[in-house]
């Protein structure tokens, strides 16, 4: 006997969707369900990438998802994650470094497709296609890092200014500007170094122990971590904030260094830029950069030397107070293509008077200070 069954085409639905959603929970290791009560109308997303994930990358999703904060579970879509995993992957089999990185470092400064509170642009195959090309045949992350470091910044006609739109600008809009400070820079080449598969992270100071300002850097994995300012061309672990970091101090908030993690920690990245940004982890690393310094008696004087509120490249002769013959030092103000807290220094002996001599374009200026005993100290000057 044949039996003819019959479906109310509604029910029939409703009762398969149930199936496959538990068809689902049964067989992803993934909290599913966790995330989908947190991207909220973003949910059939979350859900799309879950279910056409690879195998062989649902290690590489799952940390991510463990570890998105929920404004990017509430946006991002099916796309986006599943391309930055898929290229993230990708680029492991393609560096000759690729399988000398720990698992725990690709997933946490590789796969990330952030750094802080940027916008979240999908910069990850537009970058490999446009860099990948020019690091190919290094041998190792800092190879391929300084090369990236020396070529980019004229690829994209981005350059260092105080003038950028804002300060926390994602890749795009720091390449649609043209323009970016230390922070945007940063991000930049954050981004890039992890789309051909250099691990890397940004790093930052909320204010130098000198008071002068705050400042964001790059470290890259190479064995362990390494330093360097992103658009400043130098080895690495040597710029011209290194005795600067040193100082560094954990025994006050902003005064520490921080490398953001993407994977979750105890400690909240300080939100300069956004109090609300409270979702961006970090570790403190001061330690990595307290060295032990000799004390040699003498201090650091720093030199800004301004024509129309820019800073600008001028002659700077040191004098002292008693004899105005010879100088003592003589260097260059650095303009606005620097750092606006990488100044000319010279290294004085405390407690004394001098004379400060600037010259630019026919023009003279100049100051007389008396040296504290403070291991910084700053003056400028102005040409209006």
């Amino acid at each position: 006997m044949k039996y003819k069954i019959r479906f109310n085409t509604k029910k029939s639905k409703i009762f398969l969707t149930f199936l496959f959603s538990l068809f689902i929970f049964m067989n992803c290791s993934i909290p599913y369900e966790k995330f989908l009560v947190e991207s909220g109308s973003n949910k059939i997303e979350i859900e799309n990438a879950i279910n056409n994930c690879p195998e062989q990358q649902e290690e590489g999703l799952r940390f991510l998802l463990e570890n998105m904060p929920k404004r990017d579970l509430e946006s991002l879509s099916a796309k986006f994650i599943l391309e930055n995993l898929d290229y993230s992957y990708k680029i492991l089999n393609e560096v000759k470094w690729g399988k000398e990185i720990p698992t725990k470092i690709f997933l946490n400064y590789i796969l990330p497709y952030s750094n802080i509170h940027e916008r979240r642009d999908n910069w990850r195959k537009d970058f490999y296609d446009k860099f990948f090309e020019y690091v190919k045949d290094a041998s190792t992350p800092s190879e391929a890092t300084l090369k990236l470091n020396e070529i980019i910044w004229d690829i994209l006609s981005v350059k260092y200014s105080t003038k950028r739109p804002k300060a926390d600008q994602s890749p795009y809009e720091t390449i649609e500007a043209g323009l970016a400070s230390c922070t945007g820079l940063s991000i930049l080449f954050v981004d890039v170094c992890r789309a051909v598969g250099i691990p890397a992270r940004f790093v930052g100071i909320p204010l130098w122990k000198d008071k002068t300002g705050n400042h964001s850097w790059v470290e890259i994995w190479d064995n362990g971590w390494h330093y360097l300012g992103a658009a400043e061309v130098s080895e690495l672990d040597k710029t011209w904030f290194t005795e600067r970091a040193a100082l560094a101090d954990d025994s006050e908030w902003k005064h520490s260094i921080y490398a953001v993690s993407y994977k979750k920690t105890n400690m909240i990245f300080p939100p300069l830029f956004d109090s609300t940004a409270t979702y961006i982890y970090a570790d403190i690393i001061t330690d990595r950069y307290n060295k032990e310094i000799r004390d040699n008696g003498k201090v650091q004087l720093g030199v800004r030397v301004f024509k129309n509120k820019n800073r600008v490249n001028a002659k700077i002769k040191i004098f002292t107070d008693s004899s105005r013959s010879q100088p003592l030092f003589i260097g260059n103000s650095k303009n606005e293509e620097y750092d606006y807290n990488d100044f000319l220094t010279f290294n004085l002996e405390p407690n004394k008077t001098y004379l400060i001599l600037a010259s630019y374009n026919f023009e003279r200026k100049s100051k007389v200070i008396k040296l504290n005993s403070n291991k910084y100290q700053l003056v400028e000057l102005n040409f209006n």
